[in-house]
């Protein structure tokens, strides 16, 4: 990885952050020397992040639905430069837009909400969330949420809670 030996990733993490994290990889990695998203699932770290699979998948670069320790590590690393508002802001936008045509349908508005609520309350009422999320953010009128728009919708209170990690 080139890294100093102690030398801070992104502010976060160190390289003996990461060689630990990486014995826990190896923990969690099966016969072929990868790990299933259920094997992320089930760490208490996580706390039933209803986010997990999202994320998992834009780390997933092979797509086989696994995370090999490159993937791993890489995934690490960028987590650990999450302590800049902006790259917060731009990785929010990432789990938001499913499609990553670069903006945030109704749909995926949505989806996140069903995702984040679960079935608490009725897509009728989910639906009038996001018309209203959506008459208050979108400001060009296209019914989708460009960056600056999303930035709009989430407060600098709402990344600090999402993007906080403890290892």
């Amino acid at each position: 990885m080139g890294n100093q030996p102690g030398k801070s990733l992104g502010g976060r993490l160190t390289k003996k952050d990461i060689e630990r994290l990486q014995r826990r990889f190896n923990r969690l990695a099966n016969t072929s020397g990868k790990v299933s998203i259920s094997a992320f699932e089930s760490m208490v770290e996580l706390g039933g992040n209803p986010f997990i699979p999202r994320i998992f998948k834009l780390f997933d670069e092979s797509g086989d639905g696994t995370l090999s320790l490159e993937e791993f590590t890489r995934a690490l690393e960028y987590f650990g430069q999450l302590d800049i508002e902006e790259e917060q802001y731009k990785f929010a936008f990432r789990i938001y837009d499913e499609d990553k045509d670069g903006l945030i349908s109704s749909e995926e508005l949505f989806n996140v909400l069903q995702t984040l609520l679960g079935n608490t309350y009725p897509d009728a009422q989910l639906e009038q969330v996001v018309h209203n999320t959506m008459s208050e953010f979108d400001r060009d009128g296209d019914n989708k949420l460009d960056m600056d728009e999303f930035k709009a919708l989430l407060s600098r209170e709402d990344l600090a809670n999402k993007f906080s990690m403890s290892m």
